[in-house]
C-alpha cells in the first residue's frame, strides 16, 4: 500500500513544503501556494511547530597527508569509514577511522573499493568493482573482508548496514533493472522503474530513492508494514536527483538533492519541522550521507582548491552556533610558511589537526618552557603540543593550499611570539584587538597577519627538524638527542618521549639554518648527561628539505649496535666507564658503561683508603651499549656483607680482560 505524503505525514509534509520553497528560489517561480499548508492542517498537522534545530556546529576531519578523504559513514562510538585516494593518486579505496587510528583498505584486484556504511560492532560495509566492472556487496569486519552477493542478483552495492547487522543497498537484475534491498528482501516502489536502498533504522524504517514512470526522482520511506510513504516535489522538472540517504532512530532524515545548473545541496529534516540545509560554511560543496543516536551528521565538503575534506554537523544552540560561524580563508605557498591560526576550533586544535587541515609535513612552534624550537611530524605518537590563538606556527607544505577556518574568535588570547625574537608580521590589529575585546567580527586576522609565506632557494631553508624513533629493550624516554650541524655548530636539541623524538631549529629574519649537503652529527645522552650512543651522522638531502623534515629511525641504543636509517653502525669503537646516576645517590645507584669486545666484567667499588667495598660480577657480557636500569651495572649501597654504607666518596672501576677504569661516586644520607 502506497500513502501519500500531501495528508498523511507530518514528517514528510514539512519535507515538501520546505524543499520546494528552496527549489522555487532556485527558479525563480511563484511561491506554494497556500492550500498545502490548508491540506495539512485538516490533517490535524501543525506546519508552525517550532523546529527541534534548525542550528549546527561543523567541524573538519582531516587525516595528516590525505587530500582526499570522502566521509561516508559513522557510528555512535565517534569512529569513521568512507572513500579516499590510493596510493597511485586516483584509484578509490576505502578507509576506517578508528580511535584516531586511520587505515585503508582496497580489495585485492578491484578497480575501485568503497565504503558506505558502519556499525557499533565495527562492521564497515560497501561494494568493490572487479576486473569487469562488476560490484560485489563487502563486509570488512575485524580487518578480513567478506563477500556478500544477493542471492540471484548479477550485482551487489551495500550502502548501510544495522546494529543487528542487517545489510541495505541495491542490486541489479540480469535484465540490468535496479531494485533495492533489506536484508534478504528485495524492495521495489509500486510503479517505480528504479528503487535505491540506502539506510535503516533501529525501528525497521529503511529510506532511499526511486525513479518513477516519468523519471522523476523521488525520495520514501517503507515501513515495517511494508508499506510506503512517497516524497514527492510538484513543479520540479529540474530536479536531477533526490537521495534519502539516512534516518536515525528519532527519525531525523537526511536527504540530498540537485536541481539543474546547481550544486548537490543536503538537508535535515526533523519531525515535525522544515527541512533545513546544511552546507560547512565557506564549502564549494557539501555531501552529508550519515546520522548518529544523538543527531550528528557525518559527511564531506570540498574547498575551492579541490581538496576534500571529512565532516561532522552537532545539532548545537543558535547561541553556540552563532560563535562557531566565522569563516576565514588564508592560501599557503609550497615550502615554508608562518600562520596565526585565527580561529578556535569546538575541539581543541593540536599540532596534528593542524597538519591535517594544511597537509604540513611539520609543525614547529616556540616553547617558552624549555626556551627551544619543538616540532610535530605526522609519524609522531601524540597529537602533540596544543594550537593557541595569536601565536605564530611555522608550517611547511609540499604544494600550495588553500586553508579555511571555521571557528569562534579566540577568547582572552594573550600575544605571544613565535620565538625570543616576535615577527612584527603577527602584532594584534584592529579585527585581533576587536576580537579580544567580545567583538565580533568576520575575519581575526587580515591574510598580511595571517599567514606569512616566504620563497627559499631549492638548495637551503630557514626551518627544519630532525625526527626519529629509538627502539630498543629499554626505555629510552627522558633521554636527549642532540643534533648538531657540522658546517654552521648549530645546535637543536629534543627529549625522547614515547621511543620518539623531533628536534627543530628555525631562523625567524628568514635566513637559512640548512642547505643540501649539510652533515647533522646526532648523540643520545643519558638525563645526567652522559652519553649513550656513538655519534651518528646524516646529509641532508633534496627530499628532506623539500619537507623540511629528516626521518631518522635509531634503533637498539644499549643493545649490540645502532642501526641507522641508512645502515648499520658499527660496535663502540673503545670500552667506556659512564658516571653513575643518580649522584649523589640514597641508597642506590646505576653504572652504564660501553664494552667495544666480549668478555668477562666485573665492577669493583673502594672507599677512600682504598679498601676493597664490594664487588659486582657481571659475567661475560657481548660487545655493546649498556645504559638504562635494565643493563646497567646496580649497586644498592650495600658491602660485600649486605650492610649500608657510610655517606661519603667511593670510588667504583670497570675491570675486563683488555681494560679497566676507575670514577668516583658520592652517597649522601
Amino acid at each position: 500500500m502506497q500513502k501519500h505524503i500531501k495528508t498523511t505525514l507530518a514528517l514528510l509534509i514539512s519535507l515538501i513544503t520546505g524543499f520546494t520553497w528552496h527549489t522555487v528560489a532556485q527558479v525563480g517561480t511563484e511561491p506554494v501556494p497556500v492550500t498545502r499548508k490548508v491540506l495539512a492542517l485538516q490533517a490535524g498537522i501543525n506546519t508552525d511547530a517550532e523546529t527541534p534545530t534548525a542550528n549546527y556546529i561543523f567541524e573538519t576531519i582531516d587525516v595528516p597527508g590525505v587530500d582526499f578523504l570522502e566521509v561516508t559513514a559513522s557510528n555512535d562510538l565517534g569512529h569513521y569509514a568512507g572513500n579516499t585516494r590510493g596510493p597511485d593518486g586516483q584509484k578509490t579505496i576505502g578507509f576506517t577511522l578508528i580511535d584516531g587510528i586511520f587505515s585503508t583498505y582496497d580489495f585485492p584486484d578491484s578497480l575501485r573499493t568503497v565504503f558506505f556504511g558502519l556499525n557499533n560492532a565495527g562492521q564497515v560495509v560497501g561494494y568493490y568493482d572487479d576486473g569487469d566492472d562488476v560490484a560485489h556487496g563487502l563486509i570488512l569486519q575485524d580487518g578480513t573482508f567478506t563477500q556478500f552477493d544477493f542471492p540471484g542478483a548479477a550485482e551487489t552495492q551495500i550502502f548501510g548496514v544495522s546494529e543487528e547487522g542487517q545489510f541495505v543497498g541495491n542490486i541489479v537484475d540480469t535484465d540490468a533493472a535496479i531494485h533495492g534491498f533489506v536484508g534478504e528482501e528485495q524492495i521495489d516502489v509500486p510503479g517505480a522503474a528504479t528503487t535505491y536502498s540506502d539506510h535503516v533504522n533501529a525501528e525497521g524504517v529503511a529510506v532511499g530513492s526511486y525513479i518513477d514512470a516519468d523519471g522523476m526522482y523521488q525520495g520514501y520511506l517503507r515501513h515495517p508494514d511494508k508499506s510506503f510513504t512517497t516524497v514527492d516535489i510538484p513543479g520540479m522538472p529540474n530536479l536531477e536527483f533526490l537521495y534519502v540517504n539516512a534516518i536515525n532512530d528519532a527519525g531525523v532524515v537526511v536527504f540530498r538533492a540537485k536541481a539543474v545548473d546547481d550544486v548537490a545541496r543536503t538537508y535535515v529534516l526533523h519531525p515535525n519541522a522544515t527541512p533545513v540545509e546544511l552546507r560547512f560554511p565557506g564549502s564549494v560543496e557539501t555531501v552529508l550521507r550519515d546520522i548518529d543516536a544523538t543527531g550528528r551528521i557525518a559527511g564531506y565538503y570540498e574547498t575551492p582548491d579541490g581538496r576534500r575534506h571529512g565532516c561532522i554537523a552537532s545539532p548545537a544552540t543558535q547561541a553556540e552556533a552563532e560563535t562557531f560561524s566565522n569563516v576565514y580563508f588564508t592560501s599557503l605557498s609550497s615550502g615554508l610558511n608562518m600562520l596565526s591560526v585565527p580561529l578556535e576550533t569546538p575541539t581543541p586544535m593540536t599540532a596534528r589537526s593542524l597538519a591535517a587541515m594544511t597537509s604540513a609535513t611539520v609543525v614547529i612552534a616556540w616553547d617558552t618552557a624549555s626556551q627551544r624550537f619543538i616540532a610535530w611530524t605526522p609519524d609522531t605518537p601524540s597529537d602533540g603540543f596544543p594550537i593557541e590563538g595569536a601565536r605564530g606556527y611555522i608550517v611547511n607544505v609540499p604544494q600550495p593550499r588553500d586553508v579555511l577556518f571555521v571557528g569562534a574568535a579566540w577568547a582572552n588570547q594573550t600575544q605571544v611570539p613565535a620565538a625570543p625574537f616576535a615577527v612584527t608580521r603577527l602584532q594584534s590589529t584592529p579585527k585581533v584587538l576587536a576580537l579580544q575585546a567580545g567583538i565580533n567580527t568576520e575575519l581575526v586576522y587580515t591574510p598580511q597577519s595571517g599567514v606569512d609565506t616566504f620563497n627559499r632557494k631549492s638548495n637551503e631553508a630557514w626551518a627544519f627538524a630532525v625526527s626519529g624513533r629509538l627502539a630498543g629493550v629499554q626505555n629510552l624516554d627522558g633521554y636527549l638527542v642532540t643534533v648538531r650541524n657540522s658546517r654552521t655548530h648549530a645546535v637543536m636539541r629534543a627529549q625522547v618521549q614515547d621511543g620518539y623524538f623531533a628536534a627543530a631549529t628555525a631562523d625567524l629574519a628568514y635566513r637559512s639554518v640548512v642547505r643540501v649537503g649539510d652533515t647533522l652529527a646526532v648523540t643520545v645522552s643519558h638525563a645526567s648527561g652522559e652519553i649513550a650512543s656513538e655519534t651518528f651522522r646524516f646529509t641532508v638531502t633534496s627530499d628532506s628539505l623539500a619537507n623540511a623534515v629528516l626521518h631518522v629511525t635509531l634503533d637498539g641504543i644499549g643493545t649490540r649496535y645502532l642501526s641507522l636509517l641508512a645502515g648499520l653502525i658499527p660496535l663502540p669503537k673503545q670500552s667506556q666507564l659512564l658516571q653513575n646516576y643518580p649522584n649523589p645517590f640514597n641508597p642506590e645507584t646505576w653504572i652504564p658503561y660501553h664494552l667495544s669486545e666480549a668478555g668477562p666484567v666485573s665492577l669493583s667499588i673502594y672507599d677512600t683508603a682504598g679498601r676493597l667495598v664490594r664487588t659486582l660480577s657481571l659475567g661475560y657480557q657481548a660487545a655493546g651499549f649498556y645504559h638504562g636500569h635494565a643493563r646497567a651495572a646496580y649497586w644498592d649501597g650495600r658491602n660485600a656483607l649486605g650492610e649500608p654504607v657510610a655517606s661519603g666518596v667511593y670510588f667504583y672501576q670497570l675491570v675486563t680482560s683488555s681494560f679497566h677504569q676507575t670514577r668516583r661516586m658520592l652517597i649522601l644520607k
